[in-house]
């Protein structure tokens, strides 16, 4: 868990690989603002195990091919 005010740097490799495989998923993230990236960012890379990482990043994308801006898990 993050502590408030702590932010992810960049995009976690766990979601960056899936977006590579994803363009339309990747548009859509690269046109948000900053702070929605910044969410999901945080929501996948704070996940301390691997799998944990997989599996939010695995969320994040059939969130972003849906274009929500907010999580909504």
């Amino acid at each position: 868990m993050l502590k408030k005010g702590e932010h992810i740097e960049g995009t976690p490799a766990e979601l960056e690989l899936l977006l590579v495989a994803d363009k339309k998923a990747k548009v859509f993230f690269e046109a948000l603002s900053k702070s929605y990236k910044q969410g999901y960012c945080d929501w996948v890379g704070s996940a301390k195990q691997e799998d944990t990482r997989k599996v939010r990043a695995a969320k994040a994308l059939i969130m972003l091919q849906n274009e929500q801006k907010t999580l909504k898990t």
